[in-house]
């Protein structure tokens, strides 16, 4: 046990932490932290239109007309369906913001860039005649989320060609007295000219392939093969949350670091749920990230389990106050007070459940979804906060996500009771004998 711990301190933290503290992945995570809230946004309208109810669509065209099924779907549009100019806006402003340049600027010719390597056209089908429509950005496609990974490409470039020439002095420098606004208005000209050109030339050099723009050439050779390689398979599940429990082990967000690195290939998996269930079709995707937040139950571990054992089965006083005082945030999975309390931080002998339960529920849950025995998740994003059982009807919008969060609560709870045993006896032990010296 000491040279287990030795490694996850010596070398597999110092690396975590390395990872954690990458600026380009930083401005990832962070850029999608800060449009998550416009997602749950979407998904509350999402949830609106097809509430999981019997009647309920005949019940809103009775009350509202036959309209109201498109009209209350608009905050979607406008959430999900351009996504890609939200995130990249959003990744070219974190990343600037690390590089202390002008975050606004960076973030405005992060758009500008993502729609110059974009295609602006559509087509249209009149009389079984197909029509091609110039001058068009389009509600969906290469702009929601499909256009994910270029738009993080496109943030990060542009950035770091506007951070170059600006740390290079290659600027309009303004005389002193002209205000600061006026200025740093000035000071992007030129790199934003640089970038503006750079990815003229990328929309140019991709049009003479036979891809036709940088997008379906990014889909073609990275995305779908990471999709089916990593992203939406068993194997790939079960690489995930090990890999999150591993890095909580040492006291790292391992949901965080994760998490952000598999998204862009997660968004695009939830939008063809969604996508299917507005065309009444099957649901064609078991792995989203709210499949991962069906497995976190109680916060990563899935540590709920843990509270309730400590409150009904621990005989030292500690451990059962520490459940008692756990119980308000693993209930809206917050993690923290048994992660550090327990601990199972650093702590060789709980990472074995810690890892170990996750993993054997992601099994199960997968099993149970590609078996049609639970439904499978709708894409509807709820806030991680959204407590265990509630949280599965809603992800799944059927009763049987309910049901399978109550059974992984057992089964974690099976897995982690002979480690909370042994813990609690010999704490239990110290307890007494503590006792015994104070009389």
């Amino acid at each position: 046990m000491n040279k287990v711990q030795d490694f996850l301190e010596k070398k597999l933290l110092p690396f975590a932490v390395k990872l954690a503290g990458q600026r380009h992945l930083a401005a990832i995570r962070d850029g999608f932290i800060s449009f998550m809230p416009f997602l749950i946004i979407g998904s509350i309208f999402i949830i609106i239109q097809d509430f999981p109810a019997p009647g309920w669509q005949e019940l809103q065209t009775k009350l509202f007309g036959p309209g109201f099924n498109q009209f209350i779907i608009l905050p979607k549009r406008v959430t999900y369906d351009i996504m890609s100019i939200y995130i990249v806006a959003a990744v070219a402003y974190k990343l600037a913001q690390s590089y202390k340049i002008d975050a606004f600027s960076a973030s405005l010719l992060g758009i500008a860039s993502f729609i110059l390597v974009t295609p602006i056209t559509t087509t249209i089908e009149i009389d079984n005649t197909v029509h091609t429509v110039e001058k068009v950005i389009t509600v969906g496609g290469w702009y929601g989320t499909q256009g994910l990974l270029v738009a993080l490409l496109v943030a990060i470039i542009s950035t770091e060609i506007f951070n170059y020439f600006i740390k290079k002095g290659i600027i309009i420098r303004m005389p002193e007295g002209v205000p600061p606004a006026v200025s740093r208005a000035f000071s992007a000209l030129i790199p934003g000219f640089a970038v503006i050109v750079f990815m003229l030339l990328v929309r140019l050099a991709f049009l003479q392939t036979p891809y036709g723009y940088i997008h379906d050439f990014i889909y073609k050779i990275v995305a779908a093969p990471m999709t089916a390689l990593v992203a939406n398979n068993l194997l790939g599940a079960v690489g995930t949350v090990f890999a999150i429990s591993l890095l909580w082990c040492i006291g790292l967000n391992g949901g965080a670091i994760v998490n952000g690195i598999l998204r862009p290939f997660w968004v695009p998996l939830q939008e063809a749920n969604l996508a299917a269930i507005e065309q009444g079709l099957p649901v064609p995707n078991i792995i989203t990230e709210q499949f991962f937040d069906m497995i976190w139950i109680g916060g990563a571990g899935a540590t709920l389990p843990v509270v309730f054992l400590l409150i009904l089965r621990a005989k030292s006083k500690q451990y059962k106050e520490l459940g008692k005082l756990s119980l308000a945030p693993g209930l809206f999975n917050i993690n923290e007070p048994i992660m550090f309390g327990l601990p199972v931080v650093l702590n060789p002998i709980m990472m074995i459940p810690l890892i170990l339960g996750p993993v054997t529920i992601t099994i199960v849950n997968y099993l149970a979804m590609a078996a049609n025995i639970v439904a499978r998740p709708t894409g509807v994003i709820l806030p991680w906060t959204t407590p265990p059982i509630i949280q599965g009807f809603l992800i799944t919008g059927h009763w049987t996500g309910a049901v399978l969060q109550l059974v992984d609560i057992l089964i974690v709870g099976a897995i982690w009771w002979p480690f909370i045993a042994m813990a609690d006896k010999q704490r239990y032990e110290e307890e007494q004998a503590q006792a015994q010296i104070e009389e």
